[in-house]
């Protein structure tokens, strides 16, 4: 099997639980590069937040390596230190996602580079205090480690200036297994992405991993014949479909095991090393 590309999510496929790439993961994939092998990081996040992954790997300093970031939005080249940017969204968009956001009641994140506007209602405010009490968790999802400025909003007419890259809609899981339809219609113009059960991000229409990937392909001269990716979630269904060689984590989601090419160990579980073994540095298919 002639690979040529490799693209990896993040979130729950290249890192563990504990958001950190296991050894022999690391090690394959820099062997991987020593062999020629292109990596991509096909991530939801941007660059400015993942140095801790693409220093480890030594992406700068080998080969042809990108991030296709925000989705696939966003590509980083870091041999040439360039940026592509694709299709983004405006102020009008961030208003007519953020009175949705008021009319179910959900929290609306609208992803502006460094600033992140936050919208909530007060009564999942309250709720999300008690749970950034009992569990720990940090009322900016921690989006502030990654030096975003994290702004909350009171106002669903709030004249968002900036270009817009994506949003996130956040509730429960209940919530969106009950309403998630009711939004895909309403939001027809976008691509809804399911991230996790109580985790939506919302996309300019056809910007995804895939894309970025076809635009890395066609960059580089290598087919999606030769090209690898790994994911777990919906917005890595494009990718897992569009290239040959799509491997679904073993934590993935239902249907991405189903669209994938083959299905592997989970991040926990050297899920990527254990497929780089079986496809990549053998002879065999």
């Amino acid at each position: 099997m002639a690979i040529k590309l490799i693209a990896l999510d993040l979130d729950g496929t290249l890192l563990t639980t504990q958001k950190t790439i296991d050894e022999e993961t690391k090690k394959r994939l820099i062997k991987a590069q020593e062999m020629g092998i292109s990596i991509t990081i096909a991530t939801g996040r941007d660059k400015g937040g993942i140095d801790f992954v693409y220093e480890p790997l030594e992406l700068e300093h080998r080969g042809d390596n990108f991030v296709a970031g925000v989705n696939g939005q966003i590509i980083y080249d870091f041999h040439k230190k360039e940026y592509y940017v694709d299709k983004v969204l405006d102020g009008n968009d961030a208003k007519k996602v953020m009175a949705l956001g008021m009319k179910y009641n959900f929290e609306v994140i609208s992803c502006c580079g460094y600033d992140f506007y936050d919208l909530i209602s007060k009564r999942l405010k309250a709720m999300k205090k008690v749970r950034s009490v009992v569990f720990g968790r940090p009322m900016d999802y921690g989006f502030n480690q990654g030096k975003r400025n994290f702004i909350p909003l009171e106002d669903a007419d709030y004249e968002i200036t900036q270009d817009v890259n994506k949003f996130v809609l956040i509730q429960t899981a209940s919530f969106f297994k009950k309403h998630l339809p009711h939004l895909r219609r309403e939001l027809k113009d976008y691509d809804l992405l399911e991230v996790g059960p109580a985790w939506i991000e919302v996309m300019p229409k056809g910007v995804s991993k895939a894309s970025a990937l076809l635009r890395i392909g066609k960059k580089l001269g290598i087919s999606t014949e030769e090209m690898m990716a790994f994911g777990d979630a919906e917005n890595d269904m494009e990718m897992i479909k569009t290239v040959k060689y799509g491997i679904a984590m073993g934590n993935a989601m239902d249907s991405l095991k189903q669209a994938a090419w083959d299905v592997t160990d989970t991040n926990d579980q050297m899920g990527i090393a254990k497929a780089l073994d079986k496809y990549v540095f053998t002879s065999g298919e």
